[in-house]
């Protein structure tokens, strides 16, 4: 049975047989009439915005949720937020969407990205901005959240009515399904990302002429918005391309239980794909290449990573008081390998292929034993994959293997330094160490997997690093 067939089954609605319809529809190729059904069933989302807001932070909370922790004026750009209101089978809804975009026209890239943004934690993450906001701002790229799922939006505790109900008692989301199973979600959200590639109205964007739309998710929004791209998505058209991060078991949890898992279906989409896990994620979801699709596994990387983890605690802290506590891990957690920098590098592979160009290069994956075991070296390092200099030439164990709590072996990994023993095994001398350290970062970036500019920040790290003394 079809994953979406499972999952509509699970759902126990009357609305369920929308999903079904267009799914099948879209397998079958019959797009003319899945289109028309569409337009029966749904109409253009209306965009209100934007909506005032206060400084970042004030204690009285009149800015956006989530508003970025990275300085974006610093960068030249503007953060506005947006409500805008639809109707699908499910029933009329009011969302948001939070934009990022370049205060000059002249300094638009002509690509924006939009995040389906994640809710595992109760309240909105975007994933992807959280490790790859410098490059999309140094790129000139415009970036989208788009709020799809109720959690939230009206999470007694901290969902966005909760949190400021004068700013966001408007929103309203069908409260049919939870997680990956809300059949509104996927109608939500394509409306939304309609109205940010060729607005009807106030146009999110302003005066920026968008020319490419990505479409982005990571972890629990990864596993939603692959269903959308097997499925609704090419009725709605409006993307270019699509970047799924962190795909795997751990993205669903138990919303979905008797329900098969989603995963990449070739050429569904009908636009590149391209599927980046971690370490963590590696064994999931495996389809083999092909012209429309890619999967990039990245060694020694883990779901949630050091980067990812502080702005998330970051978000927390300013806009729910929140401070981090320690978390209850055998060994010490969240990989210190940057998953930023090929991500990053994943961005600009899926513009490039989107416009036409040439597919991303195909990259080695994880070795695993016959018995599903990862394979790894006597630091406990994982053989295969992409590997970053800062893994190939390691001073640590980076894995994605913890215990002591849920999060620590599902999500957080480990990152355990070497000892002066076997640092000094590995590398006699500073030199040493320096000389392997860029060899392998110019190996990275022949493969495709690491941009010059992360280059250099990553070189220069090392010579900075005081892990291999003189």
């Amino acid at each position: 049975m079809p994953f979406t067939t499972k999952l509509s089954a699970a759902l126990g609605h009357p609305h369920r047989l929308v999903l079904i319809v267009l799914a099948v529809a879209v397998m079958m190729g019959a797009g003319t009439a899945a289109a028309e059904t569409l337009d029966r069933l749904s109409s253009a989302a209306v965009v209100d915005g934007p909506i005032p807001a206060g400084a970042v932070g004030d204690p009285s909370r009149a800015y956006p949720f989530g508003a970025s922790v990275t300085d974006v004026a610093a960068y030249g750009y503007v953060e506005e937020e947006f409500f805008f209101s639809g109707h699908t089978p499910a029933g009329p809804y009011t969302s948001r969407m939070l934009v990022r975009r370049p205060a000059d026209p002249a300094k638009f890239s002509g690509t924006v990205v939009t995040e389906w943004q994640n809710v595992s934690n109760n309240f909105d993450l975007d994933c992807l901005w959280a490790r790859s906001a410098d490059h999309l701002l140094r790129s000139g790229d415009a970036y989208v959240a788009v709020d799809a799922q109720t959690v939230g939006v009206d999470h007694p505790d901290t969902g966005l009515t909760a949190w400021n109900p004068q700013r966001y008692d408007r929103l309203r989301l069908p409260a049919v399904g939870t997680f990956v199973a809300e059949p509104a979600a996927y109608e939500i959200f394509g409306q939304a990302l309609r109205q940010v590639r060729s607005p009807d109205g106030v146009a999110p964007l302003g005066d920026l002429t968008v020319k490419q739309q990505l479409v982005t998710g990571c972890s629990q929004s990864a596993a939603a918005l692959t269903i959308y791209a097997n499925t609704v998505g090419p009725l709605y058209g409006a993307v270019d391309g699509y970047l799924l991060t962190a795909l795997s078991t751990a993205s669903i949890g138990p919303a979905t239980p008797s329900a098969a898992l989603p995963q990449p279906v070739a050429g569904a989409a009908g636009v590149p794909v391209l599927q980046l896990n971690t370490e963590t994620d590696s064994a999931q979801f495996r389809p083999p290449d092909t012209d429309r699709y890619r999967l990039w596994e990245v060694a020694g990387t883990t779901h949630s990573d050091h980067d990812a983890q502080t702005y998330l605690e970051a978000v927390a802290r300013r806009d729910l008081g929140r401070e981090p506590t320690p978390y209850p891990c055998a060994a010490p957690p969240l990989s210190r390998i940057p998953f930023r920098n090929v991500q990053n590098a994943a961005l600009d592979a899926v513009k490039s292929w989107a416009r036409g160009g040439p597919a991303p290069a195909v990259q080695p994956q994880m070795d695993y034993a016959a018995d599903g075991t990862v394979l790894r070296d006597r630091y406990g390092n994982a053989f295969g994959g992409i590997r970053l200099p800062e893994f190939a030439v390691p001073v640590a164990t980076n894995n994605r293997d913890n215990s002591g709590g849920d999060v620590c072996s599902t999500l957080f990994g480990r990152s355990v330094p070497f000892t002066s023993d076997e640092l000094h095994a590995l590398y006699p001398t500073r030199q040493d160490y320096l000389t392997r350290f860029e060899q392998a970062t110019t190996a990275a970036v022949d493969s495709g997997v690491l941009l010059p500019g992360d280059a250099r920040d990553s070189v220069d790290a090392a010579r900075a690093s005081a892990a291999i003394p003189e």
